[in-house]
């Protein structure tokens, strides 16, 4: 669509977001919380929607709720209840979801994008996840209860995003919180953060809000972002030609990048939404709120503070808070090595980039691997009995390779030479030989040093350590005053 027809136009956005809590056991029940189990083996009477069976919440998820509100600068609920959302189908075996319709545990919050820009949010709260349906060629309809009673925690937007840049920041914001505060590992691809969005687009300066269109259940970001375009260039387009804009829900597919008709939304869904009467209101304290807290938040602001401070470029920043199992690592290493760009250089793009060439990601890297890389690292900044040329071939050889770092050094004759006794000769030899050389040291200092240091580098193989080649050289030179 043209450019144009978009400044034409203004898009309203909000954005619902489900997020699978990180719990050993599901909302309601001691089963264990997972799936991606054997199918139906993670199953109890309360998931089953046996008669007579009795919901208990999970302490842990309300807790971890407790977190997400203060990272979301929340006003949180005190009376902790639950209620019914009565709806039937396949997938829901009691005949009704428990959520927190009433109370949610977290209200009128917000998300900062930059220092001036932020999304307000409308509610969080805690629910139980519905069964998995998989659907078979002759059109069997098969369910794995796994999932159900699965912890979730629901974020709600206000309608107050208006880009799909905006929209994709949002996340990805809202994912470092998630993730640096052990709330969800956040996985859209695998299920553990689903995002459904609702675009409308109006003419601009309109007071009135254009037909509402909900994209359901889409599993990256980055197609986040390309379905708000679509659909708003879409809505766009059929109102300049005077074409209805339905109420609709609609897929984004991810190979033609467009959006698909599912069904007609004709009448709000009347949920008949009660309290649910087998969980008793449970009142918590500030001073448990306080402990939870103090216990469990962590300040995305000040991780990212800390790193600016130790001249971190913004682009690094920004990778590492947004891969939260690269930051672990990062940090690992770095508590050891106490130099974070050094680290980033390392870890980010010769680790990671090794990895990369052999068709492999951060997550196959093994701890034995990990540990080797920052031996490595300690025998290179440290030690310096590596030099950075062979750090690079060290770290590509342990991808390869798998063996450890004294091994690799050995069998490539990677050690370097600091012995003074061993350098000075071969220093003087060529100091011996290039006398005249020598005597431009007054006029052209950096080109004659460079000049003998290459010479005992390429004497040595490049195994000779340039700072005691420099030291020596300087030596070398007061004597010849």
């Amino acid at each position: 669509m043209e450019i144009k027809m978009k400044n034409n136009f203004e898009t309203v956005i909000g954005i619902e977001v489900h997020v699978v809590l990180s719990s050993k056991t599901k909302m309601f029940s001691s089963s264990k919380s997972s799936h991606t189990d054997p199918k139906n083996t993670n199953i109890s009477p309360i998931d089953l929607g046996h008669p007579g069976t009795m919901p208990l919440p999970n302490k842990r998820c309300i807790e971890k709720a407790i977190v997400l509100a203060k990272a979301l600068d929340m006003e949180i609920e005190k009376n902790i209840s639950f209620d019914r959302k009565n709806y039937f189908y396949q997938d829901l075996p009691k005949g009704f979801q428990i959520t927190q319709q009433f109370h949610p545990i977290g209200k009128n919050g917000k998300i900062y994008l930059d220092e001036n820009n932020f999304v307000d949010i409308e509610r969080i709260h805690l629910e139980e996840d519905t069964a998995k349906q998989t659907k078979e060629d002759d059109g069997t309809i098969l369910l794995d209860y796994n999932r159900s009673g699965i912890p979730l925690i629901e974020i709600v937007t206000k309608p107050c995003i208006k880009s799909s840049t905006e929209a994709g920041l949002f996340l990805k914001k809202l994912r470092r919180i998630l993730t640096f505060n052990d709330i969800s590992d956040a996985k859209m691809e695998e299920g553990s953060l689903r995002v459904d969005v609702n675009i409308s687009v109006k003419p601009i300066g309109s007071k009135e809000f254009g037909t509402r269109v909900e994209i359901k259940n889409i599993n990256s970001i980055n197609n986040v972002e390309k379905a708000i375009e679509y659909e708003s260039n879409l809505q766009a387009e059929q109102i300049l030609k005077q074409e209805e804009v339905l109420m609709a829900t609609k897929r984004f597919n991810d190979k033609t990048l467009t959006t698909e008709f599912m069904r007609l939304k004709t009448t709000n869904v009347d949920y008949h939404y009660m309290v649910e009467p087998n969980i008793f209101v449970r009142k918590i304290s500030d001073d448990f709120i306080t402990d939870v807290i103090k216990n469990n938040y962590t300040d995305i602001k000040s991780i990212e503070a800390d790193l600016l401070k130790n001249n971190v470029s913004q682009e690094f920043i920004n990778l590492l808070m947004d891969d939260y199992e690269l930051f672990q690592k990062f940090k690992f290493i770095n508590d050891e090595i106490k130099d974070c760009n050094e680290v980033i250089k390392w870890l980010c793009v010769e680790f990671v980039g090794s990895l990369n060439k052999v068709n492999l990601k951060l997550k196959d890297a093994t701890d034995f691997q990990l540990n080797q890389l920052l031996k490595m690292m300690k025998y290179l900044l440290k030690d310096a009995s590596i030099n950075a040329k062979q750090g690079k071939e060290i770290v590509k050889l342990l991808i390869e390779t798998n063996k450890d770092i004294d091994t690799l050094i050995e069998e490539n004759n990677f050690k370097q030479i600091t012995d003074k006794n061993v350098l000075r000769p071969i220093l003087e030899k060529y100091v011996e030989a290039n006398k005249p050389m020598l005597d431009q040291y007054d006029s052209r200092p950096e080109r004659v040093e460079k000049f003998f240091i290459g010479m005992v580098m390429k004497d040595t193989n490049g195994q000779a350590n340039p700072n005691v080649v420099t030291e020596i050289f300087n030596e070398i030179l007061k004597l010849n005053k």
